[in-house]
């Protein structure tokens, strides 16, 4: 991950990305640059925590990692499948009815899928994250998000 890191800072996202337009404009590099450095710190602490960590065989913290390791089982297997089906439908519900139905849409399933059953929090968060996120977006950045109803 910190090779990667690197290569995208010091390669990658300056030879593909534009400059900005006028000196007020946010430069297109800035957010993926802002990744990858949150990246390369992140690594950093990894390697760091696994170079620190005791060697022992008989650790309990590394029970996945140990004789009991379990792998991929058809439940992990299943639910990634299942978070990978929604981010696809979320993105394509994006590009046809916009960001605010689309993430509604998304967080409802999210939120029922990890067992928010009370209806009235499951519509207050699905309905007011999105159009929160929304305006974040257009005040901080100048950006608006997809939507059919903004062309």
């Amino acid at each position: 991950m910190a090779l990667v890191s690197v290569w995208c800072l010091l390669w990658f996202i300056p030879n593909n990305t534009e400059p900005p337009q006028s000196h007020l404009d946010l430069a297109p590099s800035l957010i993926p640059m802002v990744a990858m450095s949150t990246c390369l710190v992140t690594s950093i602490m990894l390697i760091i925590a696994a170079w620190r960590a005791p060697k022992s065989a008989d650790n309990p913290d590394d029970d996945e990692f140990g004789v009991e390791a379990t792998g991929a089982t058809a439940d992990v297997m299943v639910n990634f499948s299942l978070w990978i089906f929604a981010a696809a439908v979320s993105w394509l519900l994006m590009a046809y009815v916009g960001f605010e139905p689309a993430m509604a849409v998304f967080l409802s399933a999210t939120m029922y899928f990890v067992g928010v059953r009370q209806h009235w929090v499951v519509a207050v968060v699905a309905v007011v994250t999105p159009i929160v996120l929304s305006q974040l977006v257009w005040y901080l950045f100048s950006t608006e998000m997809p939507g059919f109803w903004r062309e």
